[in-house]
């Protein structure tokens, strides 16, 4: 009895592999098209419902990605122009030569020319979005951001 067990399991298995092969054969699986990877996905429109960046997030991501070059320089600044920008901007309250508001008053003096070489991201940000604390007004509604860009260049030729 036993012997004949091993021969129909022999056999059924030898009919299984048959049939899947046949079966295989005129019905191949459809292969699974390419799965896009979520973090690959498009970008999408800027201010669009899928646009979750925060304005705050897209003003530095700017600074970052398209302002700055592999060197940490500001890339098509115009000099001039920022200086012009810089004297009927931020004279008023910074000074001619930007050295009335000191940002590290408990310490070392740190003024506008230091912060704009030192911390640009930071100089950037209280730019756009003012300071509270140091009532640094916001100028992302009021100066363009080709302005702002040279106004950071000139800032950073400052003392």
């Amino acid at each position: 009895m036993r012997i004949w067990q091993n021969k129909a399991f022999f056999a059924l298995t030898l009919y299984g592999i048959i049939l899947g092969a046949s079966v295989y054969a005129a019905d191949p699986p459809k292969k699974n098209p390419p799965q896009k990877d979520p973090r690959q996905a498009e970008a999408p429109e800027p201010g669009s419902p899928g646009d979750t960046l925060t304005r705050e997030d897209a003003r530095m991501a700017y600074l970052v990605y398209k302002l700055l070059d592999k060197d940490g320089n500001i890339i098509g600044a115009d000099l001039a122009r920022g200086a012009k920008s810089f004297y009927q901007n931020c004279r008023p309250c910074h000074g001619e030569d930007g050295m009335r508001v000191n940002f590290n008053p408990g310490g070392i003096p740190e003024f506008i020319g230091i912060r704009a070489r030192r911390d640009l991201p930071t100089f950037w940000y209280q730019m756009n979005f003012g300071d509270e604390e140091r009532r640094m007004e916001a100028y992302i509604d009021e100066i363009p951001v080709d302005e702002m860009r040279d106004i950071a260049a000139f800032a950073r030729t400052l003392p």
